[in-house]
């Protein structure tokens, strides 16, 4: 593994854009060229070091959780558009987040969800589901969200009702991937799931993906890209049958966050002081 950019410490959360990278690292949010891996811009956004820190973007503004708070901010400047406190402890922290042209959606744990809207800043509250939902995902007009006991919501984005559940196990429902119709999700039980979002079903099951935790990260071709951090281990699966094409051993630790971009595979971890680079056309089953 390369090194894009070497930091201070473990990056918490970062989004990759056409020519730059905007990541949190310690009480900063530092914009990264992707060429040079130099720093172009860093602003300093808390007084404290946090590691219940996460960030989504899109090309208009940047949306950071901390802990109990949402903050909005500039895509240039990092301005802070807005700044909210959700929650009070952690019975009320922010577990996930996304967001669309006109909302911020984040859930609340216990299965609360709280939408911000971008214009008017108008906040709604929710209540969703007994459990809490680490994992959300636009589609369509319908929002995603998977469950800690295993459920797979599927709720109009309008109403914020609950329109359709499915099972798909009994542990935690992490990390969702969504490619136009089909949804990949990985399950605490070490499952693999392919899920036709029209009918609402699951179409295939993969058992055993990793020894532990895994999160579905995005397609490489016509593989699937999946990391366990616990592991160590990067893998890349048949998007349509599952089945296992290749195996990237690599040190990670515990938690972190990755993104394809063409052939590269950017990827954060709590033991990486920046962010780390793998060129996945050599990784790939077609290449060897």
């Amino acid at each position: 593994m390369e090194h894009l950019v070497n930091l201070e410490s473990a990056v918490l959360g970062f989004c990759v854009k056409a020519s730059y990278i905007d990541c949190l690292c310690k009480k900063s949010l530092q914009k990264i060229d992707k060429t040079s891996g130099k720093i172009i811009y860093k602003k300093d956004l808390f007084e404290k070091e946090g590691l219940a820190r996460n960030l989504v973007a899109d090309e208009k503004q940047i949306f950071i959780s901390d802990f109990c708070t949402l903050y909005i901010l500039g895509e240039n400047d990092y301005e802070i558009v807005g700044k909210w406190k959700l929650g009070e402890d952690l019975s009320s922290d922010i577990c996930g987040m996304t967001v669309d042209e006109k909302r911020i959606y984040c859930s609340i744990r216990n299965g609360r969800l709280i939408t911000v809207d971008r214009d008017s800043f108008e906040k709604n509250e929710y209540s969703v589901s007994a459990s809490s939902m680490w994992s959300l995902k636009i589609y369509d007009n319908y929002l995603l969200c998977g469950t800690v006991d295993g459920q797979l919501l599927l709720l109009d984005r309008e109403t914020m009702s609950v329109e359709k559940k499915l099972i798909l196990g009994k542990q935690n429902i992490r990390s969702l991937y969504v490619n136009g119709t089909i949804l990949y999700a990985a399950g605490q039980d070490k499952k693999l799931f392919k899920v036709s979002l029209p009918e609402f079903e699951i179409v295939k099951v993969q058992k055993n993906v990793h020894k532990k935790m895994f999160d579905c990260i995005g397609l490489y071709g016509d593989m699937l890209v999946t990391v366990s951090y616990p592991c160590s281990e990067i893998a890349l699966w048949d998007k349509e049958t599952l089945e296992k094409g290749n195996e990237i051993q690599i040190p990670l630790s515990l938690s972190g966050n990755a993104f394809i971009d063409g052939d590269k595979l950017y990827i954060s971890s709590r033991n990486i002081h920046g962010i780390g680079l793998i060129n996945l056309q050599y990784k790939s089953p077609k290449m060897t």
